[in-house]
């Protein structure tokens, strides 16, 4: 078959991590599949094998997709085609060649990812979601359910650390200062650690805001916070892999590629306790959950990993690796192409007319000044309830 994943671009991130691995598999499978960016490649992509990637050169913000994707698919003709993650591509659907099967894949809750999935649904071959929690979220606006599957991300994983090691109490944390995905809360949670007497580190992963700078410096005992920024995901592995904590805790998390890429590393995860992507991977016996905004039991859950990791590792390892491995995401894959392309093409609603340049949505928020922008995202992101309450009016 020939495959062809679209991503906006290969800055990295969960999306291009997933159909990266697609690719990999699908290629090791025989089939003809390639990654296919929107916007011009920056380099991120150099030096990973097993895979085939392709650039429809655009630029930022890229409205000429639908058109620039409709030149580029008849001079490539596939068989399948999904669409990740990427808004710009949206408007070109019932414009599609004949010959080409839709799919769309759905990475997030918030109704700016999965609405034109609905409006569009007469000409998608089917729709993925990544999660039952996404899935939820939009099923029963659909037509036909049935063209509805839920197939778990995945991931290759480096090679297992001896678990049996020894490895220092330290914690890996990479949101960086997003509120959304629990940097608030980290601020929350250190000085309650240092008074438990933590005696590790934390490895806070991801871009951090200049004010956000400011905070952490003024923590207690700021010298054992590390910042190592937006960096490479082997970078990441290892420092999971020498750590024995992974906070997750995001207000909204649709899978949660960082929780089992951690646990792959026998990095241990805690997380709130409420409904998210993490709770269809952890389980009782692979991490904790913790009520919503109780900073004191998030601190004894920290500490009672890291004394008792050396049986909490191996079972988180085993299923990261065994249920959450890009060869298991493949086989879900594999079996809905199968049942898809015993369907013969069809051409789609308007197959054979140019399609409209995608036209960005006005955001309401953003009609706001900076200042007050910043002003809402502390205020919500400081409060766990809050956060978790408007977690889907992202993008609003």
């Amino acid at each position: 078959m020939k495959l062809c994943w679209l991503v906006p671009d290969d800055r990295g991130g969960g999306v291009i991590s997933v159909a990266m691995s697609c690719v990999r598999q699908a290629r090791a499978a025989g089939h003809d599949a390639v990654m296919l960016l929107m916007l011009d490649p920056t380099g991120w992509l150099e030096g990973i094998t097993g895979i085939r990637a392709a650039s429809l050169g655009l630029k930022a913000p890229a409205t000429e997709t639908p058109r620039a994707l409709v030149r580029w698919l008849e001079e490539n003709p596939q068989d399948i085609l999904l669409l990740n993650g990427g808004e710009q591509a949206n408007p070109v659907i019932p414009y599609l060649p004949a010959g080409v099967r839709c799919l769309y894949v759905v990475h997030d809750t918030a109704s700016r990812y999965w609405g034109h999935a609905v409006t569009t649904e007469p000409d998608l071959h089917s729709i993925v979601a990544v999660s039952h929690m996404v899935a939820d979220r939009f099923i029963h606006l659909l037509k036909a359910p049935g063209k509805l599957r839920v197939i778990y991300n995945g991931s290759l994983f480096p090679p297992l650390p001896d678990l049996g090691t020894s490895r220092p109490d330290d914690i890996i944390f990479l949101g960086g200062s997003s509120p959304a995905k629990g940097a608030c809360d980290v601020l929350s949670l250190w000085p309650r650690l240092v008074e438990c007497g933590f005696a590790g580190r934390l490895h806070w992963f991801g871009r951090l805001d200049p004010d956000f700078e400011t905070q952490i410096a003024g923590l207690p005992q700021a010298e054992r916070i590390l910042r190592p920024g937006r960096t490479r995901r082997d970078i990441i592995f290892a420092a999971a892999a020498a750590s024995k904590v992974l906070l997750m805790l995001s207000r909204v998390e649709s899978f949660g590629m960082a929780t089992i890429e951690g646990m792959g590393m026998g990095c241990v995860p805690v997380a709130w306790n409420i409904r998210t992507g993490t709770k269809e991977i952890v389980t009782d016996e692979t991490g904790f959950f913790v009520p919503l905004g109780d900073y004191a039991a998030l601190a004894r859950q920290v500490m009672r990993i890291c004394r008792e990791h050396s049986q909490l590792a191996p079972l988180a390892a085993r299923r990261a690796r065994e249920v959450f491995s890009e060869e298991v995401m493949w086989n879900g894959y594999a079996k809905l192409f199968e049942e898809v392309m015993q369907v013969a093409p069809r051409p789609h609603s308007r197959t054979g007319q140019s399609p409209p340049d995608f036209i960005p949505v006005r955001r309401r928020f953003q009609l706001l000044p900076a200042s007050l922008r910043g002003a809402i995202r502390n205020f919500v992101g400081r409060s766990p309830r809050l956060g978790y309450f408007l977690r889907d009016v992202r993008g609003w």
